[in-house]
């Protein structure tokens, strides 16, 4: 039987890729309080009494905003706490699946979504410190997957943002609350349960390692998005565009981050994965 060490359990990653375990899987779910991976040597000292096969890191700094303020916490989690988890695995002999981001790419250097084989050039602490984390889990370990995702929603929420983008627009909605979506910065909205299914083929399959995307497919606007949340939904919603620059945040967010793969990964398109989320909610 796999023995697979889940870091962040709780989390709306972390709670999906518990639910689509395989049956023949032994997880080994790893919150904060049993193993803080930016403590130097307690990643190695834990995972080496529970010897896993596998360590599926969704532990990460997500405050993209206030990471400016706070750069240490941000590379304490994001790099220095997988440097730490590569180094364990690497003792251990565990294969290391680390949880990256679209964040790592700046969104003015293509016109069409972004793949595996293009570089990364982040523009913000966040993005630098994920990137930082990826490079550790590259070269710190030989048997890794780095899997990144984009604009991540799941039935858990995000803990670390105080839920998640289609919690609020549905809330918003029931409440008749005008809304103001911005409508120039284009991504991927993930589900987090395909997300999670596709972590376990990798897995599973046994795939080659290194570098892939598993976002959902396809491209809109986060205005495109909050509107098709609405109808999903079956709610009627005052929505309506704005650029980005009616909002003032600390750190810049690349316009243009939607990403696909050229590495086998072929998730469902982006509106099909929400009805499912949607439905599953209602």
């Amino acid at each position: 039987m796999l023995k697979v060490a889940l870091i962040g359990p709780g989390g709306q990653l972390g709670s999906e890729i518990t639910a689509a375990r395989p049956a023949d899987v032994e997880l080994m779910p790893l919150a904060r309080a049993a193993l803080d991976i930016t403590r130097p040597g307690e990643a190695e000292t834990v995972l080496a009494g529970l010897r896993p096969d596998v360590i599926i890191n969704t532990a990460a700094y997500v405050k993209v905003d206030d990471a400016e303020d706070e750069p240490q916490e941000a590379f304490r989690v994001n790099a220095l706490g997988v440097k730490n988890l590569a180094m364990a695995a690497r003792k251990t002999g565990a294969v290391l699946v680390h949880i990256s981001t679209d964040y790592v790419f700046d969104g003015a250097k293509k016109p069409s979504p972004y793949n595996e084989e293009d570089a990364p050039d982040p523009l913000n602490t966040y993005g630098i410190s994920k990137h930082a984390g990826e490079l550790y889990a590259a070269n710190f370990t030989g048997s890794h997957y780095i899997v990144r995702l984009a604009s991540l929603y799941g039935r858990a929420g995000a803990s670390g943002k105080g839920g998640n983008f289609v919690y609020t627009i549905i809330d918003k909605a029931k409440k008749g609350e005008p809304m103001r979506i911005v409508d120039d910065i284009h991504m991927s909205p993930t589900s987090a349960a395909d997300a999670a299914r596709e972590i376990w083929r990798l897995i599973t399959e046994e795939r080659p390692f290194g570098l892939y995307h598993a976002s959902n497919g396809g491209v809109c606007s986060w205005y495109e998005f909050a509107v098709k949340i609405a109808e999903l939904a079956g709610l009627k919603a005052d929505i309506t565009p704005v650029a980005h620059t009616e909002y003032k945040t600390k750190a810049r967010r690349p316009l243009w981050s939607p990403l696909e793969s050229v590495r086998g990964i072929r998730p469902r398109e982006w509106e099909d994965a929400l009805k499912d989320f949607i439905g599953s909610i209602s």
